[in-house]
């Protein structure tokens, strides 16, 4: 009769051991730090649609596409429009005729990788970890588009502050036919999500 009890304790044991090695092997995928974003898959990610003029349709073969991110959340504002004026720190993705590519300026240039992302006829969207861009507390954002050669097309004409602490969902409209590139590059809207996977 012991020995019955004995098998049942081992069971319990068992299945306790069971669960407990699952619970903890769950909890690792969700981030250890709440304000610093994580580690593994449950790190706080950052993703941007960018819509462009409905008469148009994404174009890298005569211009590019850029999203810029200042990531000092006391900056006064937004990044230039012109990226000559783009300061030592920032962030950016470029798409064009190549694909995807996040890069950031340096004193000396600007160091870029490649990026995946997705691209449809009238927008374009990323999807990048937030400790790529050194895990910011806040962005200010910048939507450009321009010719081959850099010079400004069109961009968002507001100041584009992302909190990144709040997981949220955010649209920010642009004028309507406002682009010098005409629809291919007319930015009409920028949607930005915060997200934990």
């Amino acid at each position: 009769m012991n020995f019955g009890k004995n098998i049942i304790k081992r069971h319990h044991l068992f299945l306790l051991l069971i669960v407990l090695v699952i619970f903890l092997a769950g909890c690792a995928r969700w981030p250890t730090d709440p304000n610093g974003g994580g580690n593994g898959d449950g790190q706080k990610l950052l993703r941007v649609r960018v819509d462009i003029n409905q008469n148009g349709l994404i174009n890298t073969e005569d211009g590019q596409y850029y999203i810029v991110f200042d990531t000092n959340k006391d900056a006064p504002f937004s990044p230039a429009d012109d990226i000559e004026d783009w300061e030592t720190g920032f962030y950016y993705i470029r798409l064009d005729m190549m694909g995807f590519f996040l890069g950031e300026v340096l004193e000396s240039g600007s160091s870029e990788q490649f990026l995946s992302g997705t691209v449809s006829d009238e927008y374009f969207q990323i999807l990048i970890p937030l400790q790529d861009i050194g895990d910011p507390e806040g962005i200010h954002m910048n939507v450009i588009t321009t010719d081959l050669d850099n010079v400004t097309y069109d961009a968002l004409d507001i100041d584009y502050y992302i909190d990144t602490n709040i997981i949220s969902t955010k649209t920010e409209n642009d004028f309507i036919q406002d682009s010098a590139g005409g629809p291919d590059f007319d930015i009409s809207q920028a949607t930005t999500t915060i997200l934990i996977p």
